[in-house]
This record gives C-alpha cells, structure tokens and sequence, in this order.
C-alpha cells in the first residue's frame, strides 16, 4: 500500500509540472561579465573577453616569421576552483615556437571567477582557438 502512495504521490507532483530541482553548473565567468544574469549571454561575454585579450597577448615569435606559417593553434586549460589557470596545453598545434607562444599566452591569463556546481566553485576545462597570424 505504501508503494502505491509513494509512487501516486510521485506521479501527481510530475503532474503538476513539479519535478526535484537539478544541479546547476555554471561556466567560469571574466572579470566583467559575472554581472550578466543569462547564462548564454555571460558565456558569450567570458568569450568576447577571453579572445581579446588573447589577441593581445599573443606574439607571433620573430624567430617563426621565416616559415610563414599561419593557421589555429587549439590550447586546453583549466579554470581551477580558485580561479587559477592550470594544465595548459595544445591539443592540436602548428610549429613548437608558435605552441609555445600559445601556451604562454594561455597561462598569461588573469584570475577568473570559477565556474561552480551547485554554488560551490569546481574545476572546469575549456579548448579555445588562437589564430597564429604574421598580420
């Protein structure tokens, strides 16, 4: 008899739109953009923010300028709890001394705010682009 309560009881509340809450994961977010209540529109914000000052901490190296070669470096990293950056790498690359650049402006980085789970801060991994360009 119990069963059947527990289990109409269950039922009546997903009748009634009422469903257990789900945890919330939220993305790191950029100084500047914690503000911004929509998680799409904080998202696209950390992007914005995230590329520029990547644009402008990236170098290409005098020293790669002879090879000419241009094209997307990929960099992984972790926004750690804390909000430092950590676990730099490049997952897909051009030439070492491009790389290298990439992960130095990567790890260049100012503190982020962390992303958090439930509103507690975790880790959290992101892949983004840099464009290696003599331009």
């Amino acid at each position: 008899m119990k069963k059947y309560f527990a289990l109409g009881l269950l039922l009546s509340l997903f009748a009634c739109g009422v469903q257990p809450e789900k945890p919330r994961l939220t993305n790191a977010s950029y100084e500047g953009c914690e503000h911004i209540k929509n998680a799409d529109a904080q998202f696209e914000c950390f992007n914005k923010k995230l590329g520029s000052y990547l644009a402008d901490a990236y170098t290409y190296p005098e020293a790669a300028r002879s090879l000419g070669v241009e094209g997307k470096i990929y960099v992984n990293f972790v926004v750690e709890a804390d909000g430092s950056i950590d676990n730099v790498k490049v997952v897909k690359g051009l030439d070492a001394l491009l790389d290298a650049e990439a992960v130095r402006a990567v790890r260049s980085l100012p503190k982020m705010i962390p992303a958090t789970y439930d509103g507690k801060p975790v880790r959290i991994q992101y892949t983004v682009p840099i464009n290696a360009s003599l331009k």
